[in-house]
């Protein structure tokens, strides 16, 4: 197997000390020493840090369109949740955008415009997929709810892991994975449908191992 070539180490190795340190925390200096490359070699391929900041951005536009593609007409208890493991998934894989929101929305426009593009086709998406399990019978809902529940939703995958932080309970991306699913399962499971509640329930136990 072919050594990655020097500019996605790079961007690689940047993402995981971001995501672990913070990226107002790490220098180019110290991804230069964890790729084992001369400060001299990364300013080659990257002259500031904010380009780093905007390839890794890109990277994440890239992936979440997955995540915002539309559903089936009428969407599974099983789907939605591949729906949301695919986001948890996604999230967890650039948590740096979210945790260092505030200091990188004011120093880089691209990531607030990235943003806010990405939480509103998240909220809308979130719609779809809740209308369409109100449809198959997963979801008893009436439609006036389905917009403020879908933002709480949005809300919990977007900010969970920041108000672990402020509130001390900051964790491992896996357990903050599993605590907005937690979370997500209960915002949702108040409106089961009586068929599809053991389902539902058997999600919720999962969750709670």
């Amino acid at each position: 197997m072919s050594k990655p070539d020097t500019r996605t180490r790079i961007l690689v190795t940047s993402l995981l000390l971001f995501n672990d340190h913070g990226e107002p925390n790490t220098t180019t200096n110290e991804i230069a020493d964890e790729v084992d490359i001369s400060p001299g070699n990364l300013h080659y391929h990257f002259r500031k840090k904010s380009d780093l900041v905007e390839a890794l951005l890109a990277e994440f536009q890239a992936d979440v369109r997955r995540v915002l593609e539309p559903p089936a007409e009428e969407t599974t208890i099983d789907d939605f949740w591949i729906f949301l493991h695919l986001l948890l998934e996604t999230l967890a894989a650039y948590r740096f955008l979210l945790r260092d929101m505030e200091t990188l929305v004011a120093a880089y426009p691209k990531v607030s415009r990235a943003l806010k593009s990405f939480s509103k086709g998240l909220t809308a998406v979130m719609q779809i997929h809740i209308k369409a399990m109100k449809r198959s019978g997963a979801l008893n809902i009436d439609e006036s709810d389905i917009p403020i529940v879908s933002r709480n939703l949005v809300v919990i995958a977007m900010f969970s892991e920041r108000f672990d932080e402020v509130s001390g309970a900051a964790s491992s991306a896996d357990d903050s994975a599993l605590r907005m699913a937690r979370a997500v399962l209960a915002i949702v499971l108040p409106y089961a449908s009586d068929d599809a509640a053991s389902h539902w329930m058997a999600l919720s136990d999962h969750y709670r191992q």
